[in-house]
Order: C-alpha cells, then sequence, then structure tokens
C-alpha cells in the first residue's frame, strides 16, 4: 500500500464518521475543530492531514485513531 492509498482511505473514513453523526462540514467549522475550507479539501483528497488534526477530528467524531486506517 502507498501513501496516496492511505490519504484515500483517510479521506473517505472522516467523511464516514461525520456523516455517522450527522455532522456537516460548517457543523465541524462552527464548533472550532476546523474550518470547513479545510476539512473539504481533506475530505476530498486535496490536502493531506496532519497526525495532529487527525487526532483531534478522532476525539471529536469520538473514534479510536486506528478507525481512520480500516479499508
Amino acid at each position: 500500500m502507498n501513501e496516496k492509498k492511505i490519504n484515500q482511505i483517510i479521506s473517505y473514513q472522516l467523511v464516514k464518521a461525520r456523516e455517522e453523526l450527522g455532522f456537516t462540514q460548517m457543523k465541524v467549522q462552527e464548533d472550532n475543530i476546523i474550518s470547513q475550507s479545510n476539512l473539504s479539501k481533506i475530505e476530498n483528497g486535496v490536502k493531506k492531514i496532519s497526525a495532529a488534526k487527525l487526532f483531534l477530528l478522532a476525539d471529536y467524531y469520538k473514534k479510536p485513531i486506528e478507525y481512520f486506517f480500516k479499508k
């Protein structure tokens, strides 16, 4: 597995986790977690997510960090 594939998995899992909670990208921004623009870029694979931001989103979405690396 290469870095591009790993980033695609993380992006997909981020969308899935957010949508499972019924959250919009704007709600995540309103809760001061990450800007809607940056979240959109990360979820669409345009921008890579930092480890720190992934940790914050995992906590916010109430998911273990391992969740974001599942195929």
